[in-house]
């Protein structure tokens, strides 16, 4: 008897864990927890411009800025350039919020060549570097917490857009809304 009761108390301590996780997994987390660069907006971030022929990369792609907040891309190799998506400044399709200022960067050159701009109003601005955008480096930057029905960076992006710079648009999209969903929840 007394193996039994061992036993019994093995399974009822196992299923308590086990409950206790399955329970765990049913609450919601926070916005933005099971995403390491959305959630927790920062006054600065810096994004790295890298690569080589055929693998150029934006580290991280997405961020998120506090209202105000500074974004600075720094290349870590080759040349690169940050321009919003903005008739005024590149494409005909506007990526930011509507009373936004775009930017365009000088062609950034050589390790450690950077270029900072502040982000004032909330909003999803999206960039590319028009050098590599053909090759998928684009961004989205998040500013504060903004509705994302009303938001034209998270708009489908524009068919003129070259095919690899869609695709990451389009997933950097749905990463954002559904961030942003939840937060509004």
């Amino acid at each position: 008897m007394g193996g039994q009761r061992v036993r019994r108390r093995r399974i009822l301590a196992a299923s308590s864990g086990f409950l206790a996780g399955a329970v765990a997994g049913c609450l919601d987390p926070p916005a933005g927890e099971d995403d390491p660069e959305l959630g927790d907006p920062e006054p600065y971030v810096e994004v790295e411009l890298s690569g080589i022929p055929g693998d150029p990369h934006l580290d991280p792609p997405v961020v998120h800025l506090v209202d105000g907040g500074i974004l600075e891309w720094v290349v870590e190799s080759g040349s690169h350039d940050v321009t919003a998506y903005h008739p005024a400044t590149y494409r005909n399709q506007q990526r930011i919020p509507e009373d936004a200022d775009p930017w365009t960067s000088a062609e950034l050159i050589g390790e450690e060549a950077s270029f900072d701009h502040q982000f004032d109003g909330e909003g999803v601005y999206d960039y590319a570097c028009t050098t590599h955008e053909d090759e998928g480096a684009v961004g989205s930057i998040v500013v504060g917490w903004p509705d994302p029905d009303d938001q034209p960076g998270l708009s489908p992006p524009s068919g003129e857009y070259p095919d690899a710079a869609i695709e990451e648009l389009e997933r950097y999209n749905e990463r954002v809304r559904k961030f942003l969903e939840e937060a509004h929840r």
